[in-house]
């Protein structure tokens, strides 16, 4: 599990600031209207979140997707990727939640609201916001098919 969330950490990361560098304006993740961009001021606490679910769904399939044929493979990563995004999504909007309070806005009851509201935000638009992330969506599923080949092959 080691290996893949702190490869998929590494290298989403690079590309993160690879694109950073190429990108006009530097805004390689998506967002939407009148919403505050706490994903670019803190872009490596909201990258870590999905890379350490990766690691643990690609472990968990390590095994199937070192015996299976490339249709398979293909297959299980788009698996890994659906399941990745879905647990992920409402732990991205409890963390911009909590970067909202943080920004001066703690309401009472600060902890119900910010589970309650993360994990809302997280699911109600959280998906959005990674589909339009591209070109960063496209070369992570690209690097999680090669990182998960790789892991499979020395893990297992």
């Amino acid at each position: 599990m080691i290996f893949f969330w702190g490869s998929s950490f590494i290298l989403a990361s690079i590309f993160y600031y690879v694109l950073w560098l190429i990108i006009p304006s530097h805004r390689v993740f998506g967002s939407v209207f009148r919403m505050l961009p706490y994903h670019y001021q803190f872009p490596l606490q909201y990258i870590v979140i999905p890379c350490f679910f990766y690691g643990v769904l690609a472990n968990l399939f390590a095994n199937n997707f070192k015996k299976s044929k490339i249709t398979k493979q293909m297959f299980l990563t788009l698996l890994i990727i659906v399941l990745t995004i879905f647990i992920s999504l409402p732990f991205g909007g409890i963390l911009w939640h909590f970067h909202d309070m943080k920004a001066g806005f703690f309401p009472e009851k600060w902890m119900f609201k910010l589970v309650n509201k993360g994990v809302a935000s997280g699911f109600g638009i959280g998906w959005y916001i990674i589909l339009l992330s591209i070109p960063y969506n496209i070369l992570g599923a690209i690097v999680c098919f090669f990182l998960t080949k790789k892991g499979a092959e020395i893990c297992r």
